[in-house]
């Protein structure tokens, strides 16, 4: 901004230097012109009066009335004696030589124009004629040095400024005819000149009249020029201010963003108040991508830019306010006062959001997960400040939604560790360290084995099994759900392809698809091919669904579970109960199973409303035509209450927990001879 500023200055000085200079080479130019009009003026009025001299002399004179005033008989031609005649009319006439009518002429134009014009001789008849010094110096010089022509010089007569000239006025015989008398006529050739004095005042004028029109011009060019940079570097300058602003704010909500987060947060840290305290509030928006996918980014970006306005106009404690992208928000407090202030802003913004928001015709409401570092006990710098804060909200997402939780450092830890996973996921599947285990899936009226649902576990080299909980959650976040998933199904085809011959044939696989997976365009094909290859009867690969990813986005979801129903395979739904499914929604799925969350089965029959919630599944199940799946039995109980209730099948403990492929076989053998 100081780079602009100055050059900003720094052009407009040099335009004024531009135009001051060409000010003074006007006034240069028009005082040196002042100086020419005067020579041209004074060389004008020689050339004339010399033209009139010579015409005088070659003609002896001119014969002029008398006028005693005006033209009275000279008494330098007194020893003339044609110096007066009388015309047979009796008019008188006298003769004035050259001279006497030059000097005459001179006076009456210098009255005139106020331009001197003086005939002057070293000897001379008439005392008029007479040199003054200056006029005396020249002459002389001119006598001296025959190649000197002319005298031109600018002098002060009476503290005025006067422009003089004069040259040599050569002796001819026209001369003599007057002048024969004086001896210096016939020694010298020069004996005298001709001046011409003309007043600087009146020309000065002039030109300073001249010189006013031309500033005037100048400061026009001038002022112009700098309403023109002004103009210019404004409009620069509103350039730079909004690419600045673009730069340092969010294009969609006007909010600050995380450049300018950076630059805060820095200051704040770098401010000599060192016993300030802040807290940064990481909030992130809990189903922001099921309101993109399913009403449109449109309605997505509404969503963003309404709770934006609702928590700046109901949040009025927050210090500053800014958005990183997606649906990540960060709100700056100050903590001076203590957690509390903190922990009660972020209470009331659970308790903004509670409130629906109208995005066109549909009612959307949303919830926050919310994580909270304190500056300087969780971190003393900008970056490491956030990164608390966003371990902090995913630790409050992972506590449930619709959360907060403080930063500590065992977090950080598990964060660490979640990273670690991560990195080393990537390998796992290269490395051959991803299993598959099986739980048996029993019908409950003759209790015998129906099928199997694949359950994928992790043997990492240094840390044994690993639960699928752990690391599934990573494989959908970097995106290793796909080839995991793909390996899933290839190995469940290759499972059913080798027991197409023996006494197992018939026996199902169920395995899990995740969100990503189901939206992925080549699942289909995928699903496909791998049927084909491993020439296998498709009615015995199930696909299992959860009821929140079909909830996500219900209108493709059956567009897509459509599709594959097409490739014969069974598709059930898992964990229902949890999400928010209706009667009318399942009619439009193309399913055969329900399963019945464990969460429910776990307390009957002593919990009345599990008791009433599983009975209420199964009859809508049985109304629907549907196969019912009841997840985590683990006693006689459990059994007991199921085979009462007309479930169909029954996946739990009290069965088996997840086994190999192996003990699988061997279950089943044992099945059939009891």
């Amino acid at each position: 901004m100081k780079k602009i500023f100055d050059l900003k200055i720094l052009t407009m000085i040099g335009w004024t230097l531009t135009v001051l200079l060409s000010l003074f080479f006007a006034a240069f130019n028009q005082y040196q012109q002042s100086f020419e009009t005067a020579r041209n003026v004074a060389r004008a009025n020689f050339d004339k009066d010399q033209a009139f001299r010579r015409w005088a002399t070659t003609h002896g004179g001119v014969y002029v009335p008398v006028d005693m005033k005006r033209t009275p008989p000279s008494p330098y031609l007194s020893h003339m004696p044609e110096r007066d005649i009388t015309t047979p009319l009796g008019r008188k006439l006298t003769l004035m030589n050259p001279a006497y009518m030059l000097r005459q002429m001179m006076d009456e134009y210098s009255g005139l124009y106020g331009v001197k014009g003086h005939i002057t001789a070293l000897e001379m008849l008439n005392p008029n004629s007479a040199p003054d010094a200056w006029e005396r110096d020249a002459l002389e010089k001119f006598r001296k040095d025959s190649s000197i022509k002319e005298i031109l010089e600018l002098t002060t007569i009476g503290n005025k400024e006067h422009m003089r000239l004069i040259r040599p006025m050569e002796v001819t015989p026209g001369c003599l005819a007057c002048h024969a008398h004086q001896p210096s006529y016939s020694k010298y050739k020069t004996v005298g000149g001709v001046s011409v004095t003309v007043a600087m005042k009146e020309i000065y004028a002039i030109s300073i009249n001249s010189f006013k029109k031309t500033l005037l011009i100048h400061f026009i060019f001038w002022s112009v020029g700098m309403l023109l940079f002004r103009f210019v570097y404004k409009k620069e300058q509103k350039a730079k201010d909004e690419l600045n602003y673009f730069a340092n704010h969010d294009s969609l909500t006007g909010l600050p963003n995380r450049h300018a987060y950076t630059k805060k947060i820095t200051e704040l840290v770098n401010s000599e108040d060192k016993e300030s305290s802040f807290a940064l509030v990481f909030m992130d928006l809990d189903n922001f991508k099921t309101v993109n996918d399913s009403l449109g980014h449109t309605l997505g970006d509404m969503l963003l830019k309404y709770v934006t306005q609702r928590l700046k106009d109901e949040l009025p404690e927050y210090e500053e306010f800014y958005r990183f992208g997606g649906d990540e928000f960060v709100l700056l407090f100050s903590v001076t006062q203590g957690k509390k202030v903190v922990e009660d802003a972020v209470l009331k913004i659970h308790e903004v959001l509670k409130k629906p928001f109208m995005l066109k015709n549909y009612e959307v409401y949303t919830t926050a997960s919310i994580g909270i570092s304190i500056y300087p006990d969780d971190a003393k710098d900008a970056e490491n400040l956030l990164r608390n804060a966003d371990v902090a909200m995913y630790d409050a997402k992972q506590s449930g939604r619709s959360n907060y939780s403080f930063y500590s450092s065992v977090m950080l830890k598990v964060s660490t560790n979640r990273l670690v996973l991560e990195s080393e996921l990537y390998k796992a599947l290269e490395n051959k360290e991803l299993l598959l285990l099986f739980q048996p899936q029993i019908l409950l009226d003759t209790e015998k084995m129906l099928g199997v649902e694949a359950l994928i576990r992790w043997n990492h080299p240094v840390n044994g099994l690993i639960s699928p909980l752990e690391f599934i959650p990573i494989a959908e976040k970097n995106g290793l759900i796909i080839p995991i998933g793909e390996w899933i199904i290839d190995q469940a085809c290759n499972q059913l392809a080798l027991w197409k011959d023996t006494n197992m044939r018939d026996m199902s696989i169920s395995i899990n698809i995740s969100a990503k997976q189901l939206l992925h365009q080549d699942l289909y094909t995928y699903i496909e091919a791998a049927i084909d290859k491993m020439n296998i009867d498709g009615r015995l690969l199930e696909l299992e669904v959860t009821e929140s990813v079909v909830m996500e986005n219900i209108n493709q979801t059956v567009k897509i579970l459509s599709k594959l129903k097409k490739l014969g395979v069974s598709i059930s739904i898992d964990d229902f109960g949890t999400g928010y499914s209706s009667l009318s929604y399942l009619k439009k799925l193309p399913i055969d199973k329900l399963k019945i969350d464990r969460e429910f089965i776990k307390g009957i029959p002593t919990d009345k409303d599990d008791v009433a919630i599983t009975n209420a599944i199964i009859s809508m199940s049985k109304s629907l035509s549907l196969k019912i799946v009841a997840e985590g039995p683990e006693t006689k109980e459990h059994i007991d209450f199921l085979q009462n209730a007309k479930c169909d099948i029954a996946q739990g403990f009290y069965y088996s927990k997840p086994i190999t492929i192996t003990e699988v076989e061997e279950l089943v053998l044992s099945m059939e001879y009891k």
